[in-house]
């Protein structure tokens, strides 16, 4: 059977361990289920997909066997940002699908939504130390890593495309400067630059190739960090993803 996780209060924990979980009682919300209203508690994939939970003392995580016909799986941030924008609500609603359906990593912040009593044996308190899933650390960094590969497999440069997005905004914050060289497509990051008090901006077009030497110098002899990356062609982006997928 599928097993899932649930925070509840360290001193309701030996009740809760003899006599089980009540959903009247215990139920988190109320969601719409194949066309029905349904009380369920929101569950857990992962003890570490709550991490304020996770680390608060005051609180318990048991680990829960059910049967999967009463398990179904949502995304739980399009729920919290639905609270006010009703068009998101909508979505969670079409998120919502059986746990057996359930691919791991599909949902950034997934909820199981249990939609029964849970009785006491099948409630087991979790040992954090030996009883946490092995497979994936949290629910979110597992979203993060195949949505990056995901991206990465359609769009050429991809890993191109986000660092210098990244870095070009740190150097609009003043964190980095940027050297641009249109014509051969790359662009130099400079981390932490200092220039002897002297204001420095961030370089490209015309000005690169008399500006280079005198900064790079002054980057070598301060020892700051470089980062080069290639300039994305976004206007090319949609071939590029055509070229892949063909």
């Amino acid at each position: 059977m599928p097993e899932v996780y649930y925070y509840i209060p360290a001193d309701k924990s030996d009740h809760i361990v003899e006599c089980g979980l009540k959903l009247s009682v215990w139920f988190d919300k109320e969601v719409l289920i194949e066309g029905v209203m349904k009380k369920c508690i929101s569950a857990l994939l992962s003890p570490k997909d709550d991490m304020n939970k996770f680390t608060d003392n005051s609180l318990r995580c048991i680990r829960m066997e059910l049967p999967s016909e009463y398990c179904y799986v949502g995304d739980k941030y399009l729920f919290e940002l639905g609270r006010d924008k009703p068009e998101l609500m909508n979505l969670y609603y079409k998120s919502v699908i059986p746990l057996e359906n359930y691919i791991f990593g599909s949902y950034r912040l997934p909820e199981c939504l249990v939609t029964t009593t849970v009785i006491a044996e099948q409630i087991h308190i979790v040992n954090k130390a030996q009883d946490i899933p092995v497979l994936f650390n949290n629910s979110e960094e597992l979203y993060l890593s195949n949505l990056l590969e995901f991206n990465k497999e359609i769009y050429k440069n991809f890993e191109d495309m986000i660092l210098y997005c990244f870095y070009t905004k740190l150097s609009e914050l003043g964190i980095f400067v940027k050297i641009e060289d249109k014509d051969k497509g790359m662009a130099v990051f400079i981390e932490n630059f200092k220039n002897s008090g002297d204001e420095v901006k961030n370089v490209s077009g015309d000005v690169l190739s008399g500006a280079t030497d005198n900064i790079l110098n002054k980057v070598h002899y301060a020892k700051e960090k470089v980062y080069i990356v290639k300039i994305p062609d976004f206007n090319n982006i949609i071939n590029d993803k055509i070229l892949t997928d063909g």
